[in-house]
């Protein structure tokens, strides 16, 4: 017989905090910059819900795997492909061939419950490219599953073999998850972020609370106490925490003990802040908690393309409102009837409709992917320029010779990066700066100049600035090689920088280099669409108009760093600050399109055409033939 659980108003409201959390920060909620932990608290009250029922159910005898994934499939499924079939749907509509063809197998690594997998290998959760993923969100629920088909084995296991142990081994493996996250985050923080391993103690922490024998409070004042502190912890999180933290790991804690506080206290005493978390707007929320969820991000991604025009507040306001109404259409009349309708919605036929949902949703997946998307659907035109999202960057940035990456474990550079001889010039950075190399390189060695090359993945050329341990020893090498043997030119930057801190030991590094006798370029940060160039511009076409000019597409960061730099290198006489808006791009609005092909593949790498385009203009102020700041004109484009 299956133990049900009573009833928690105040959990309820724990949930309407994280989900409201979650979806103000997706839709842009500048002023709650960490509501993306909401998922942790999540997390947390999933671990110890779930585990308390198993715990009560085994401790019974009663415990049954099959029951158990009957009732998560009823609890999970319905709103999961009601939910993925229109997006699926809007997808098909909206979407152009490569992105369809990516969200298709998205979609089927979210079906088979392994999405974190599949965000893992391919996708930055805070990244630009996110916003071209639908299903980024199923990355928790990929978590979760996971959790959910190995937990409940260990539970049975401990029970028969080790029975006193159960606490041992849940805050044993708690512990363990949490030490590795911590250990791993600096390495690989993508793992740290998507995966089981490093995100199970967050579960974990609900399941050590959920322990027979935990004590609760029965004093309404420690109770409430707890309460308060804990949803104090989450809230000052959401509004302290950023995404440029180093999240998960410790810094988890605090949303996660948040959670765990607030259901300790408000689990047996009654009390002030238990029945405010219980208010019943929040418990409406907390209700919808999950089909609001979502539907949400689709939302995101299917809204703000065609309605870019929108101010952000509108965005925001317009954007929760309609989350919250789907939302609750799917929890009224999807969620509800199944979980309520057992009569109607037997065993045998939730087992069967969530087989043939699955594989219609995974069939619709493999047919998207093997046809590449439809690309029938569109005219030759927009197919010739979508043709260009596929990424040339490893040919262009010189992959695995001058330029490394997350998968080598540290930078080795062949001697042909290296030149020692001089005249030389050398490029050192990140693959915004070794996208400029091959453009360079033509024209340097024209002129009898060797060309070295130093770059790395999300490597910025700065000293003592927190990278990646694979940065930072290539930054070490990088630097400590230049002062052995000073270019005559170094070419560093192409990324935004928008603070003074690591610009002021940038300045410092480079004065040393510059007493050398080395001409010192900082180059502004290249441009960083909303979009990629191919999709704006196939989207134009779609809709007959002509221009191929950046306008809106053009991300304000860039514009926001160059200024910054521009100020901040004004009058240094160590180091020439060339501005790509000023000496690359018309009035600062850049060129999406240059004689017929796109500049740039995604939201901020070029294509070939780019790297002639940009990086010939670089070229000639290097090699002193274009001044850095030209008068404005009109570039040479055409769509």
């Amino acid at each position: 017989m299956h133990h049900h659980l009573r009833y928690r108003a105040h959990i309820d409201g724990l949930r309407a905090i994280a989900v409201l959390g979650v979806v103000l920060f997706h839709f842009g909620a500048g002023w709650l910059p960490g509501g993306f932990i909401g998922v942790d608290v999540f997390f947390v009250i999933s671990g110890y819900l779930i585990s308390k029922s198993i715990y009560a159910d085994a401790a019974e005898g009663s415990f049954s795997i099959l029951a158990f994934y009957e009732r998560r499939i009823r609890r999970i499924v319905p709103a999961f492909v009601a939910v993925t079939a229109l997006t699926s749907l809007c997808a098909f509509l909206f979407f152009f061939p490569n992105q369809l063809m990516l969200y298709a197998r998205s979609l089927i690594w979210a079906v088979l419950a392994f999405g974190n997998v599949y965000f893992y290998l391919r996708t930055d959760y805070f990244g630009p490219g996110a916003e071209d993923a639908p299903l980024l969100h199923y990355w928790s629920l990929g978590v979760e599953e996971q959790f959910y088909f190995l937990f409940p084995a260990l539970i049975l296991a401990c029970r028969r073999f080790f029975p006193r142990a159960l606490p041992q081994v849940v805050i044993g493996l708690l512990l363990a998850s949490l030490l590795a996250c911590e250990l791993i985050r600096p390495h690989n923080p993508a793992a740290a972020f998507y995966l089981l391993p490093f995100r199970a103690f967050e579960l974990l922490i609900g399941a050590a609370l959920a322990l027979p024998g935990m004590r609760f409070p029965q004093d309404g004042r420690i109770g409430g106490a707890a309460v308060a502190g804990g949803a104090g912890l989450i809230l000052a999180g959401m509004a302290l925490i950023t995404e440029h933290m180093a999240f998960p790991g410790l810094l988890a804690l605090v949303p996660c003990l948040g959670a765990a506080l607030a259901i300790w206290g408000g689990e047996s005493a009654a009390s002030l802040p238990a029945r405010g978390l219980g208010a019943r707007p929040l418990v409406f929320f907390g209700a919808i908690s999950y089909s609001l969820y979502l539907v949400h991000w689709p939302l995101v991604v299917f809204a703000r393309p065609l309605l870019a025009d929108l101010p952000a507040p509108a965005f925001l306001i317009g954007g929760v409102a309609a989350s919250t109404l789907l939302g609750w259409l799917s929890w009224r009349f999807v969620e509800q009837p199944v979980r309520r309708n057992r009569a109607a919605f037997t065993r045998g036929r939730l087992l069967a409709g969530t087989v043939a949902a699955g594989a219609l949703l995974i069939a619709f997946g493999t047919v998207t992917s093997s046809l590449r998307g439809f690309p029938g659907r569109l005219g030759p035109e927009i197919e010739r320029v979508l043709a260009f999202e596929r990424s040339p960057l490893r040919e262009i940035v010189r992959n695995g010779l001058c330029f490394t990456d997350d998968h080598q474990p540290r930078a080795v550079f062949p001697p042909e990066c290296l030149p020692e001889q001089r005249p030389s010039v050398v490029l050192w950075g990140s693959s915004h700066i070794a996208q400029f190399v091959g453009a360079v390189k033509a024209e340097a060695e024209r002129r009898g100049y060797a060309v070295g090359q130093m770059t790395g993945a999300s490597c910025l050329p700065l000293i003592e600035f927190r990278n990646t341990p694979m940065c930072d020893g290539l930054n070490r090498f990088a630097f400590d090689w230049l002062l052995a043997h000073p270019p005559s030119v170094l070419v560093i930057g192409g990324d935004a920088i928008i603070a003074t801190e690591p610009l002021k030991t940038l300045a410092r590094d480079l004065a040393r280099l510059h007493a050398l006798g080395t001409r010192v370029i900082v180059l502004g940060p290249v441009p960083r669409y909303r979009r990629p160039p191919p999709q704006v511009l196939a989207e134009r076409l779609y809709r007959r108009n002509p221009s191929v000019l950046a306008d809106e597409n053009l991300e304000p960061v860039t514009r926001e760093s160059d200024r910054l730099m521009a100020e901040f290198f004004a009058g240094n006489p160590d180091v020439e600050y060339v501005s790509v808006l000023d000496a690359m791009c018309p009035e600062g609005n850049c060129p999406m399109m240059v004689d017929g092909e796109p500049t740039g593949f995604d939201h901020t790498h070029f294509t070939h055409r780019g790297v002639a385009y940009y990086g010939g203009r670089l070229a000639g102020i290097v090699f002193g033939d274009t001044p850095a700041r030209p008068a404005t004109g009109t570039a040479p484009m055409s769509p």
